[in-house]
């Protein structure tokens, strides 16, 4: 169900658009009136004329790239269309803003503006974003509530709208376990591929980038391999592993600076990363890639005796989420943590467990034991992200969202998120 906007501008809305002149209303006033109207417009249409209805507004961008993420669009003659959406004052501000050159703006579906210049925005992978006027945000609708709703989407995916509470709990709850086996499936063929510790390092790398460094995190994995660091971090004292793998990590990140040269490379290693590949813009300095690496060093070195997958399997089978969430913490010397508690979490969760899982299937095929399963069952609610409190909001009744308690319920979330990016 959608969430019920105000009908009418707050006073503060009114006068700024009352005041007249479309270059005198600020962008983030523009934002405001995209979030709580566009889905009530039925007058919208691309300047090629296609008629749009805006079925979800998306989720507002808190990190460097467009305005809203992951709107779905009811476009004429296309069908449902599910991407981002970037709001200007004027279209050419596109170019002023350089967004044409920033990758982050990929992922854009429509361009909206209220002075518009021509058709199409080029993007920079050099596909063409289809422009919009919303010169008709200006006046309140007096339309119905939006026409279609997520669950009406989500229906198509096998997830029809829960009629009750319980429903609810068990539609979360199946959506969490396809989430969990769609990456143990994943993992399984990284296994066949690359062995059980190198399948689990990217998985824990990946983890480590959160949404906006994933795939760098994933280069470096592969180009830093996990045999090439442990063989020659297990010929070093035991004391220097961690710094070593640690330099080895941020040198062929391209992140490198003071104190991360001097060491040579491990043999097998490949080409340093070009520093340009990681999104550095406004990220937090707590979530800047070379500390998440310098963590990633410290869990690997933890585990390097044993092996990564040996090590993390022996601590899942206590069955204690406390325990295997420690296991992957790394604190730092002063500051921050380079991997707290929270992310810990969201690596047990994402990474080791469905890893866990692949890799029962990998030696036993389906007679494992389910450890993973039942732990993963077992994990408590993680933070929030914006992904998991917008679909809160947007699926659950305010009386029904306590439904949300545990970890396994959160990434039913996100599957759910998921599966609407497909929802032609």
């Amino acid at each position: 169900m959608q969430t019920s906007y105000p009908a009418g501008p707050s006073s503060e809305m009114g006068r700024q658009i009352a005041e007249g002149g479309k270059e005198r209303i600020p962008e983030r006033l523009l934002a405001k009136l995209w979030k709580e109207r566009a889905s009530r417009q039925t007058s919208l249409r691309t300047q090629a004329g296609k008629r749009v209805r805006v079925v979800y507004p998306g989720r507002p961008g808190v990190t460097a790239g467009p305005d809203f993420r992951d709107a779905l669009l009811d476009v004429e003659g296309v069908g449902l269309v599910r991407g981002d959406v970037e709001l200007h004052i004027k279209q050419a501000d596109w170019q002023a803003h350089g967004h044409g050159g920033d990758p982050n703006y990929n992922g854009v579906v429509v361009h909206g503006a209220l002075e518009v210049s021509s058709l199409e925005t080029r993007l920079h992978s050099g596909s063409l974003a289809p422009v919009m006027d919303l010169s008709a945000l200006l006046t309140e609708s007096s339309g119905p509530e939006p026409f279609l709703d997520l669950w009406q989407v989500l229906a198509r995916k096998g997830f029809p709208r829960p009629e009750t509470l319980k429903e609810a709990e068990e539609a979360l709850d199946r959506a969490g376990d396809e989430r969990f086996r769609a990456k143990a499936d994943w993992l399984l063929r990284c296994i066949q591929s690359d062995g059980p510790d190198q399948a689990l390092y990217q998985a824990l790398m990946e983890g480590l980038g959160y949404s906006s460094n994933r795939s760098p995190f994933l280069r470096l994995a592969a180009a830093a391999s996990y045999p090439a660091l442990a063989k020659t971090a297990l010929q070093l004292p035991a004391k220097e592993r961690a710094g070593a793998i640690g330099q080895w990590l941020v040198s062929c990140a391209g992140l490198g600076g003071p104190g991360t040269t001097g060491r040579r490379s491990p043999r097998g290693m490949g080409p340093a990363m070009d520093r340009r590949e990681w999104r550095l813009f406004r990220v937090r300095p707590a979530n800047h890639p070379r500390r998440r690496i310098l963590g990633a060093a410290i869990i690997l070195t933890r585990f390097l005796e044993q092996g990564l997958a040996v090590g993390l399997r022996e601590e899942a089978q206590r069955l204690r989420p406390a325990g295997l969430a420690a296991a992957l913490c790394a604190v730092s010397e002063g500051g921050p943590a380079y991997v707290g508690r929270a992310r810990a979490k969201d690596l047990a969760v994402n990474a080791v467990l469905p890893f866990l899982r692949a890799w029962e299937q990998a030696e036993h095929g389906s007679g494992g034991d389910g450890l993973p399963e039942i732990l993963y069952q077992k994990f408590p609610l993680s933070a929030d992200n914006e992904v998991t409190r917008e679909m809160t909001e947007q699926l659950l009744p305010p009386a029904w969202r306590g439904v949300v308690s545990s970890a396994r319920r959160q990434q039913g979330l996100l599957h759910l998120s998921a599966l609407m990016k497909g929802a032609h």
